[in-house]
């Protein structure tokens, strides 16, 4: 059975039920399902019921702590670490050598953090604070502390500091940069700013996203998606022309 004929059948069976039934019913369903659902469900229903959203202070405290762990990384407090190793190309003077980068403990928490307040944020239509938080993630200048090879070097010695491109980092975050990507575009679509096509084209560069993934994401619909995504389509064809 397909979705389509499924909520057809749904749609069908459940005018027969009474509303304990369905109480019932929906007490049994909730008990099959995961639990990332379960804050998804609870501010649906209150998206449903038109009720105020509003965040608890620990979730604003852990907003305002991760803006201040992005100042420590973008003043190098808290670092990429990474070590190189031979690639077995060599050229005439010297054996070519590679890089292999992964965040500190402390760096890969935060950007962990980072990501499931993402996630929490879009639900509770706090758009806004998401892009402010994705940004921070591809925006900020991250230091890099180079070490030996630990296949052959054990010490914590550190041989070399240095700025290093978001570009060569980007896939060992940690995390799910292409999705975090999708939520800030959803968020840039329902805060309808005035440069959300600038700002996702910025995205693009960075991430290999479908823009059309934001319809799977978040609790409010996208009105006249189809106006906005005819409109992405002209804007990108123009940057295409220019490049």
């Amino acid at each position: 059975m397909d979705k389509e004929s499924f909520k057809i059948e749904l749609s069908k069976e459940l005018k027969n039920l009474s509303i304990n039934e369905i109480k019932n019913l929906i007490n049994e369903l909730v008990d099959k399902l995961p639990a990332n659902y379960y804050e998804y469900i609870i501010c649906k229903i209150k998206y449903f019921k038109d009720e105020k959203y509003e965040l608890d202070e620990d979730t604003l405290n852990k907003y305002n702590k991760i803006l201040v762990d992005f100042e420590r990384i973008e003043n190098g407090d808290v670092c990429f670490k990474s070590y190189s190793y031979e690639t077995g190309t060599y050229s005439y003077y010297d054996a070519d050598e590679d890089y292999v980068y992964y965040p500190s403990n402390e760096l890969k928490k935060i950007l962990i953090d980072t990501y499931y307040l993402i996630k929490k944020l879009v639900l509770y239509k706090e758009y806004s604070k998401v892009i402010t938080l994705f940004e921070s993630i591809i925006n900020t200048n991250y230091t890099c502390e180079e070490y030996g090879d630990p296949e052959y070097d054990d010490s914590d010695e550190v041989y070399d500091t240095y700025g290093v491109d978001f570009n060569d980092i980007k896939d060992d975050l940690g995390i799910d940069l292409n999705q975090a990507c999708i939520y800030a575009i959803y968020s840039l679509i329902m805060c309808d700013k005035s440069d959300k096509l600038e700002k996702i084209w910025k995205y693009t560069e960075i991430c290999n996203v479908e823009i059309k993934d934001v319809l799977n994401i978040g609790i409010e619909k996208i009105n006249n998606f189809d106006q906005f995504y005819n409109e992405w389509l002209k804007y990108t064809e123009k940057k295409k022309k220019k490049i």
